[in-house]
């Protein structure tokens, strides 16, 4: 796995990869995906198992689809507006919403990897992202959770592949000169 670019999603706050092999950086490709109903019933029909147990409380895969396309719509709102905000409003920024991936993390560490969760109280849509500051973030992927834990799906493992190839992407001073986002922290 290889980066190729970085997009700016919101200017001086929101970045996102775009990995070899795929048409559209992150932040678009996960959304695009949240928002197509053929591909979310692929992907829940793959997955019937998990949705189904008791934690997602046997939702059936039509409500899933529905359920995702509009919690989605929601967040992709959310993070645009408080990485608007953000560069005005030091209270409000993306650090609001970003979160570190494994919660029993004390202390920020420098391309600290982080997540987002979708609005609802038992949200399985998550961001993956690195971050850099307090109002700048690179995306580096998303997934549907549907498992206590990252580890016990193939698609989740890719996100957090993704993560160490982004983390060692920004720590590799041969890629500042070629991406603007290292203007910003350098």
């Amino acid at each position: 796995m290889k980066i190729v670019d970085i997009f700016v999603v919101t200017e001086e706050c929101l970045y996102s990869f775009l990995f070899e092999n795929e048409t559209l950086h992150e932040f678009r490709r996960i959304f695009e995906n949240w928002s197509d109903a053929a591909y979310l019933e692929e992907f829940f029909t793959k997955h019937e198992e998990d949705l189904r147990s008791g934690f997602w409380e046997r939702m059936s895969i039509e409500n899933a689809v529905l359920k995702t396309k509009r919690e989605a719509e929601l967040l992709e709102e959310k993070l645009i507006e408080v990485a608007e905000s953000g560069r005005q409003d030091r209270y409000a920024t993306l650090s609001s919403l970003f979160k570190p991936l494994h919660d029993k993390t004390t202390k920020i560490e420098e391309f600290e990897f982080n997540k987002v969760k979708g609005d609802s109280r038992k949200s399985w849509l998550r961001i993956y992202a690195v971050r850099i500051d307090s109002n700048l973030f690179v995306i580096t992927g998303g997934g549907i959770k549907l498992t206590a834990t990252m580890n016990e799906k193939e698609h989740l493992l890719q996100e957090l592949e993704k993560l160490e190839v982004a983390r060692k992407y920004l720590l590799n001073e041969e890629n500042y000169d070629s991406h603007e986002i290292f203007e910003l922290f350098l």
